[in-house]
């Protein structure tokens, strides 16, 4: 397996991100070590407040070579079920089989609005 600098990894491109989740859309949000799904990025995306931050990471596997594979959430970890590989929910950081974190985009609070872009 290749790293990322070396192009190892799959990572969504030409993706524009440009959603918007209502505090309505996402109550769980406002809790720490909650998580969502929402549209948007190559695969969808996953948002996570992780206690200090809300975050939001593509849902596109960026294992090189492990077609279209999307990551799920399974506790506080993020599964590539394809491959095996593993990221740490709180901030996309791999954790087992994979060399790259997964693609994370900026979250923004704007009133009680979530903005996710790239």
């Amino acid at each position: 397996m290749g790293s990322c600098k070396d192009g190892g990894c799959n990572m969504v491109l030409n993706s524009v991100v440009n959603e918007t989740l209502s505090l309505d859309q996402s109550l769980e949000l406002t809790l720490a070590n909650t998580w969502t799904y929402a549209n948007g990025g190559g695969c969808g995306l996953i948002v996570h407040n992780n206690g200090n931050n809300v975050v939001a990471y593509d849902r596109c596997s960026p294992i090189k070579n492990s077609g279209a594979s999307k990551v799920v959430v399974d506790g506080m970890q993020v599964v590539d079920s394809n491959t095996g590989a593993k990221w740490l929910l709180m901030d996309g950081s791999p954790i087992h089989i994979a060399e790259c974190s997964l693609q994370r985009y900026q979250v923004r609070k704007s009133g009680n609005l979530y903005v996710i872009t790239n």
